[in-house]
């Protein structure tokens, strides 16, 4: 029940609540477990996190009948954490005025407490548990307390159906909104919600595992190019599955350069691990190129599902791949496939080190802004490597051991180091987004087996049709902002959603002016004007020039990272009279007739295979109708192999 107090709450690193208790407003929801444990605070009392500080006391506010809301709080080491009747009641000149709803008549209550950062961690230093004023005053407090919560049948059951859609929790709590209108309060929380959920795939038998194996085999017998591969054990009982079907072999066959792999979800039941296999289209739109369910995140396991993936799809390797931190997946992925470039998610490196050292990150002061800044912003190596050794000067971090860590590790995930690598609009996707936007909506983290793979097959469907609509509009040039030539070339070349990428670059390349360092080989590109969202929180950008191969190669290495030219080598065409893109810039991936091409050659090669096939099963079947009648009678089948070594004999001739 915690109200916020904007006053004193701006920094986001000493934020009261998660993401999830902000997304509901003004009051805190304590998880069960929390409520369990839930206890008067003492002075003494250590927690890892102010977080954990804060919702300890929440929830021991929630459960002793008042409110709690953050008081002062001295360089953010010290914070008062107090009644939100503290304070002295203030003086109503107009006595006719109405009164509003939401005031609080403050009583100068005095209960409280202090928590400190001591030696990393956030101690109780001062606690006063005695109020001046009766505690729960109000009986609309009471919907708040577990004893008191109530569902009726008919909410229970269509809250289920919203669940069973993957409606997310928030947008739930609108509906019932929508439904009560002004009539009552909504008699549930958010949490309520997902305990239910949860209450509810408890309840189910443990047979996720079979149903899903039931379900590819029907998928099977429904479509023959379905390939669904299972790893068993000794006992030939299922561990992992890997699937995936004839559209996303021929993607992979040809968009299957770059891949994401994210490993972030699992089933409730078993533990599985739910792991799918992305790429990007020539629309530069996300693909689902298969999935897998993993029995565990050993080193072995992982192996095993790329060696899969490898052998559905022909033995086609990629040329990148991006996956959250993990040591096991990283020594598979260099097990199998040891030439592929690996690179790990930069938001989930840095999502774990605020983590693990949140304590040092708040005691610290602005380290993690300025962290983000170097991280983000930098163009070469050097400048990376010193800028790091100062910042962990500034700060005193020499003897912090996790970043160190990230420090020994920098060259496996700060995008610095993979300037001259394909991994097409990562930095303007996001890793993070591009993974688990297709999923976060509709399925926990933790979920069933069916869930996921209703939604797998959801977001495939989702995707072809997409795919579709973007086909529909090939050939219609898309409007130009500028009288630019260049643009009008863009626009014939490339996709739609491409070109609008590209069209983007020509607009912000309008924010620079060109300075001449060495006439014909070096310039510098000055933002004399700011623009939203630039890629690169800085101001110049340094471009070399090779005037006899019409080569251009600018800093920021937007070319070899997603195939596009960056606006400050546009702005540079600007000035030289270019008025077309260079052959040499041109990637065939993300131009208009590269599926169509090579959707042609794989549906070739499908065929000399399936042909192969073809001839392969009729002389099977032949061969066993014919086995049938001569094995009865020895005098024909002796005969007839005397026939096959004739025919063998006559192969091996021609063939010397």
């Amino acid at each position: 029940m915690l109200r916020s107090n904007t006053s004193s709450e701006t920094d986001s690193d000493s934020s009261s609540g998660s993401d999830s208790d902000s997304e509901l407003g003004k009051y805190f929801y304590p998880q069960i477990e929390q409520l369990e444990m839930a206890k008067q605070p003492e002075p003494g009392m250590k927690f890892q996190t102010l977080e954990d500080a804060h919702r300890f006391y929440n929830t021991y506010a929630l459960l002793k009948g008042f409110e709690a809301k953050r008081g002062t709080n001295y360089m953010r080491k010290k914070f008062h954490l107090i009644c939100n009747r503290s304070g002295k009641s203030k003086a109503t000149p107009d006595l006719h005025r109405k009164r509003k709803r939401k005031s609080i008549e403050k009583t100068n209550c005095q209960a409280k407490v202090i928590v400190k950062l001591v030696k990393g961690q956030w101690e109780f230093t001062t606690v006063r548990n005695e109020h001046n004023h009766p505690l729960c005053p109000s009986s609309s407090l009471t919907k708040f307390y577990l004893s008191h919560k109530h569902i009726s049948t008919e909410e229970r059951s269509f809250l289920k159906v919203l669940q069973r859609t993957r409606i997310p929790p928030n947008k739930v709590m609108k509906i019932f909104r929508r439904m009560r209108g002004s009539f009552g309060s909504i008699p549930f929380k958010k949490k309520d919600g997902t305990n239910l959920l949860c209450a509810e795939q408890h309840r189910k038998e443990n047979s996720d595992v079979g149903k899903t194996l039931m379900y590819f085999k029907e998928k099977e017998l429904q479509d023959p190019s379905f390939q669904c591969m299972k790893q068993t054990d000794e006992d030939n009982i299922v561990h992992s599955v890997f699937w995936t079907d004839e559209r996303s072999m021929m993607d992979y066959e040809i968009f299957g350069d770059s891949l994401l792999f994210d490993a972030t979800y699992s089933t409730d039941r078993h533990n599985m691990l739910f792991a799918p296999i992305i790429g990007i289209n020539n629309h530069g739109r996300t693909l689902l190129l298969g999935c897998a369910l993993l029995h565990d995140e050993n080193a072995e396991t992982y192996k095993w599902m790329f060696e899969t993936l490898l052998h559905v799809m022909g033995g086609k390797m990629p040329v990148s791949i991006m996956t959250n931190q993990d040591e096991a997946l990283a020594k598979a992925i260099a097990e199998v496939m040891p030439q592929v470039r690996h690179r790990l998610c930069k938001w989930d490196v840095l999502e774990k080190a605020q983590q693990n050292i949140s304590a040092f990150m708040a005691e610290s002061g602005n380290i993690k802004a300025d962290l983000d800044r170097l991280v983000d912003n930098s163009l070469t190596e050097k400048e990376f490597e010193e800028g790091w050794g100062a910042l962990i000067e500034r700060y005193g971090a020499s003897q912090n051991e996790y970043l160190q860590l990230l420090w020994q590790r920098r060259k496996n995930w700060v995008p610095v180091y993979f300037r001259q690598d394909f991994y097409p609009f990562v930095q303007s996707h996001g890793c993070g987004e591009g993974m688990n936007l297709l999923f976060k909506d509709y399925v926990l983290s933790i979920d069933r087996i069916e869930k996921f793979i209703e939604r797998y097959d959801e977001i495939h469907k989702n995707i072809i049709k997409t795919d579709e609509e973007d086909r529909l509009q090939t050939g219609a040039v898309p409007s130009c902002f500028s009288l630019q030539p260049i643009e009008k070339h863009a626009a014939n070349i490339y996709t739609r959603q491409i070109f609008l990428k590209v069209q983007r670059e020509l607009l912000h390349s309008t924010a620079f002016n060109v300075q001449e360092i060495q006439r014909g080989a070096m310039y510098r590109l000055n933002k004399v004007f700011n623009y939203e969202n630039p890629e690169f929180d800085r101001n110049n950008f340094e471009v070399q020039v090779e005037s006899a191969t019409n080569a251009f190669k600018c800093q920021c290495s937007k070319f070899t990272r997603d195939g596009i030219l960056c606006c400050h080598i546009f702005r540079l065409f600007t000035q030289f009279g270019i008025n077309q893109i260079p052959e040499q810039y041109i990637v065939p991936r993300w131009t208009e007739k590269f599926r169509e091409e090579k959707e042609k050659q794989y549906k070739e090669k499908c065929s000399e295979k399936m042909d192969s096939t073809m001839r392969y099963t009729n002389f099977m079947t032949k061969m066993a109708d014919l086995g049938k009648t001569i094995c009865s009678d020895g005098a024909k089948y002796d005969a007839f192999m005397l026939e096959v070594d004739k025919i063998q004999e006559n192969f091996a001739t021609a063939q010397k």
